[in-house]
């Protein structure tokens, strides 16, 4: 097999992780990642991906390869659209609920029963902000001058570099 096809299988294999991460990336907020972490993130989604996906698919893959006895050369990937719909649905169904996992602090069951004491939210601000018994409740935010403002807090950065917060009747 030429290694131009090994490395299109290793690809093939590798892209649902890829996905996965780069979805929940885009929709969950978390602290910022390492390349490392990223794509080590990717290769334990993809790990946990095909361990769900195999099972449901009698162990089909979405693809395989088809050589030619006579010549080493000719080899082609033969796709199973039906296996890739169904490991695409896996995917996305894995990174939507990595995704809630994070936004609705999946550790606090964790967290009861003492095994961590780290919630999944970015930071102590994503917490509070995110709380429920913060929803529709004043809030006073002292300025870098020393001013105060008060009003219901409507958006918030997520990354503590960007300290913006967007409050409604405000005075």
């Amino acid at each position: 097999m030429p290694a131009t096809l090994l490395a299109l299988q290793v690809f093939l294999i590798l892209l649902p992780g890829f996905s996965a991460a780069y979805v929940v990336q885009a929709l969950a907020t978390r602290r910022a990642q390492s390349d490392l972490e990223r794509v080590v993130e990717a290769l334990v989604f993809s790990f946990i991906i095909y361990i769900s996906y195999i099972p449901l698919n009698s162990g089909k893959l979405p693809f395989h390869i088809e050589s030619d006895p006579a010549s080493k050369a000719n080899s082609t990937v033969i796709w199973e659209p039906a296996q890739l719909a169904w490991l695409a649905l896996v995917t996305f169904a894995f990174a939507g609920v990595s995704v809630a996992y994070v936004r609705w602090d999946g550790n606090r069951v964790l967290r009861a029963v003492g095994l961590t004491e780290r919630t999944t939210r970015n930071s102590i601000w994503n917490d509070i902000f995110e709380s429920e018994a913060i929803n529709g409740q004043p809030l006073q935010i002292e300025l870098a001058d020393g001013r105060s403002v008060l009003g219901s807090l409507l958006y918030y950065s997520d990354v503590a570099e960007d300290a913006s917060i967007y409050l409604t009747q405000a005075s």
